[in-house]
């Protein structure tokens, strides 16, 4: 976390530099409106989901691993899994987005065995990233029906090993035996386009860097870094101005 902390002078210039870009005026001359789908998308909220790849950016665990007292994990945990995402995205104006999402992977099963009192356990590791970020659309124009835009923010990402599964001796009694958390204050970038189907439909491709290095060890390992590629689908509500005026030109605002 220490380490981090020495890029927020950074950080602090690029989002105040999106800030500027967000307000600053908007062309005196009317701009034309290319369709009516283009101009409902840029005065609606967003609410949709996304699924697509998770790519492990960080250390991936040894097939198996002593956690003391003679027990030991055996993993199946690749380097790729499924990724799912839900978001919220409230429209500040034409040109960003304020996005809310909830995310999940799970990175694989791991079996727990305890040699000493004859138990063993099944169970997954999942990671859950809650995040808050900016999106900005760098070309504000509705003639075309692609939105490209970047985005970046920060969170936390919470990571679990549950035990689904207990069998053996003392199975009963250890039913929460094994469990563990973590979790890390992290930032992610990104970007992508979103496309705009219909007045109240769209689709999104996109893609998210994200660092996570928590503190103590999940399965033997602290580096859960990733990058994610999805595709989401998403309902959009109307947002800057009411449902009988989202077909009206930019220029009549």
């Amino acid at each position: 976390m220490t380490s981090r902390l020495r890029y927020l002078p950074h950080w602090t210039a690029v989002a105040l530099s999106a800030l500027l870009v967000a307000n600053a005026p908007l062309s005196a001359q009317p701009e034309p409106v290319g369709n009516p789908v283009a101009a409902a998308f840029v005065k609606s909220h967003q609410l949709g989901a996304r699924l697509g790849g998770w790519a492990n950016k960080g250390v991936l665990p040894s097939d198996s691993t002593d956690f003391g007292d003679g027990g030991y994990y055996r993993v199946d945990v690749g380097s790729a899994d499924f990724y799912l995402e839900g978001f919220f995205d409230y429209r500040l104006n034409r040109r960003m987005l304020l996005e809310f999402s909830i995310g999940l992977v799970s990175r694989g099963d791991v079996f727990m065995e305890e040699p000493n009192d004859g138990g063993s356990s099944i169970g997954t590791v999942q990671l859950y990233p809650i995040l808050a970020k900016l999106k900005l659309y760098p070309f504000s124009g509705v003639k075309g029906r692609l939105f490209p835009y970047l985005l970046a923010g920060g969170g936390f990402c919470y990571g679990r090993h549950d035990i689904q599964f207990t069998y053996g001796i003392d199975a009963y009694y250890r039913a929460e035996f094994g469990g563990e958390s973590e979790t890390d204050f992290t930032y992610v970038i990104g970007g992508g386009f979103d496309w705009p189907l219909a007045s109240v439909i769209g689709l999104d491709f996109n893609v998210q860097y994200m660092p996570v290095n928590f503190s103590g060890n999940l399965i033997g390992v602290s580096d859960y870094s990733s990058l994610t590629i999805a595709v989401g689908v998403k309902y959009l509500m109307s947002s800057l101005q009411s449902k009988k005026d989202r077909y009206r030109p930019l220029s009549r605002r």
